[in-house]
């Protein structure tokens, strides 16, 4: 699976980017005029294709195209969204490092919260990476910030290798259809 995420100023436009989408979710940033279309493709040449669309309406700011490493489900939660991006380029040591501490650390400390939704990590061609976690209250967002800082590194994980976010952006969901993975939970 493959995603893109449109980044936009608002007001947001009525015109589709979803034609043959898997799923997407359109987020408002709490604070600001900014949001994002986070859609989710078939494939790679779906997801390369969707980048170049610019619906009228709105004011487009960037679009990105990535894989999607991982995709996790705890729920149907999804009224607030945190997108954590961790900007590339990215050396293939410390991708590594940080999808493993995603999978084997950070997901099984916050899967069993209450209000956690899906999460999605993102990886692009410059192994840039962004993780998108839906939940049903700010109040859950938070909580899975304190659970994740609460961990200990694992066995083998260099504290040099994760450097932890460049930003985060909290959103409000307007409308999700997000796609569950296979073998949810």
């Amino acid at each position: 699976m493959h995603a893109t995420i449109h980044q936009y100023r608002s007001p947001l436009g009525t015109h589709d980017l979803a034609e043959g989408a898997l799923g997407a979710a359109t987020l408002a940033q709490l604070g600001g005029p900014a949001g994002a279309v986070v859609t989710f493709w078939p494939d790679a040449a779906a997801a390369g294709e969707a980048a170049t669309r610019r619906p009228a309406g709105t004011t487009w700011l960037d679009t990105g195209v990535y894989r999607v490493t991982d995709a996790h489900w705890a729920s149907d939660a999804a009224s607030y969204a945190q997108l954590t991006w961790f900007d590339g380029p990215r050396g293939a040591e410390q991708s590594a490092a940080e999808l493993r501490a995603g999978r084997e650390r950070i997901w099984p400390a916050v899967r069993d919260l209450e209000g956690v939704g899906a999460s999605y990590t993102l990886i692009a061609e410059d192994r840039s990476l962004v993780v998108v976690g839906f939940g049903a209250s700010v109040a859950t967002i938070e909580a899975v910030q304190e659970a994740i800082m609460a961990t200990e590194l694992l066995a083998g994980e260099d504290p040099a290798l994760l450097p932890g976010p460049d930003r985060v952006d909290l959103h409000r969901v307007r409308h999700a259809a997000l796609p569950a993975p296979a073998g949810a939970r």
